[in-house]
């Protein structure tokens, strides 16, 4: 569990995964990797979990969640390993559901994630992931998913169980486009490398809670940070990253200069563009609050995620 500035969430997320290991009677032994954390309480709370009989704390100057999760991994000795965030709360059944799979053979899980707030922000990720998912979100039900449909379903390492031998071989060979490693992708690279040696399972049984940062700055700082590390999970060649860079200028030179030429039109284009997102969430099996969501929030997310993507595409170019 990487922890960087979590507070309480910390607690939270450790007292649901005590609950549900005692339904499965599966015994814990837990690693929180504190990524460099600064407020007071954070530090608090990292110092009473550090107590626990079942809980190593390790600790890191900030380098990220992927140097944190490697951190992590190296230390572990069991023989499947739970990734998880500071911010999820695995349900009670879960773990026992998935134990019983493991026992027949499926090995490697991805949690299906339900929003822990009715907050725009936080319906926003649900709303738009239900959008990138659909084949997943229209119609839940057990899959199994390796290379070949990958990008057909959800999946994360937020809540994430496989074998430690896997994942380690996965963080091994995992290598970002980016100098920067503390801004690498922590999730859709690496789980590739997984799903190419084993499926990973998804049921709409094995449900885990996300809290999302809802604050305004929390939530757009969130939106940049993903879309940079979309480019590193995404980007398949880094050698196409400076064509790729200046083509996106381009066209936000372009468009910006249409718009300033027909701020009316350009405006009202937007007011359609936002309706229409949020139509095609619902459509994809969003709740009417995650739809208005997606509607509402789409132009910021756009703003913010796209700046991120320049930032990562810029970082990409520079390393390659």
């Amino acid at each position: 569990m990487p922890a960087y500035n979590e507070g309480r969430w910390v607690e939270r997320a450790l007292a649901a995964l005590s609950e549900a290991a005692g339904r499965a009677d599966w015994p814990l032994d837990v690693v929180v990797v504190d990524d460099g954390s600064t407020d007071a309480e954070s530090l608090a709370v990292l110092a009473e979990v550090a107590e626990r009989s079942d809980v190593r704390v390790l600790r890191q100057s900030n380098a990220g969640r992927f140097a944190a999760r490697s951190a992590g991994l190296d230390v572990v000795t069991t023989e499947v390993v739970l990734l998880l965030d500071a911010r999820v709360e695995v349900h009670p059944e879960s773990l026992a559901r998935i134990r019983a799979a493991v026992g027949r053979g499926d090995e490697v899980w991805n949690y299906d994630v339900v929003p822990g707030s009715r907050d725009l922000r936080a319906l926003f990720w649900t709303g738009i992931t239900k959008v990138w998912w659909r084949d997943y979100f229209r119609r839940r039900k057990a899959v199994a998913f390796g290379l070949d449909d990958f990008d057909r379903y959800p999946k994360g390492t937020g809540a994430f169980l496989a074998p430690t031998a896997l994942l380690r071989r996965a963080a091994d060979g995992f290598d970002s486009h980016f100098g920067d490693s503390s801004l690498a992708s922590d999730d859709t690279r690496l789980l590739r490398a997984v799903a190419g040696e084993q499926d990973i399972h998804l049921s709409p049984d094995v449900l885990c809670t996300h809290h999302a940062k809802t604050g305004r700055g929390s939530w757009s700082r969130q939106c940049f940070y993903r879309g940079t590390t979309f480019v590193d999970g995404y980007l398949a060649d880094p050698s196409a990253a400076r064509g790729l860079l200046v083509g996106v200028v381009g066209a936000i030179t372009v468009g910006g200069l249409a718009a300033a030429a027909r701020p009316r039109t350009t405006a009202g284009a937007g007011v359609l563009a936002c309706v229409a997102a949020g139509a095609l969430a619902g459509s994809c099996g969003a709740t009417g609050r995650e739809s208005v969501a997606v509607g509402a929030l789409s132009p910021a997310f756009g703003v913010c995620f796209g700046a991120g993507v320049l930032r990562g595409l810029r970082m990409a170019a520079s390393a390659a």
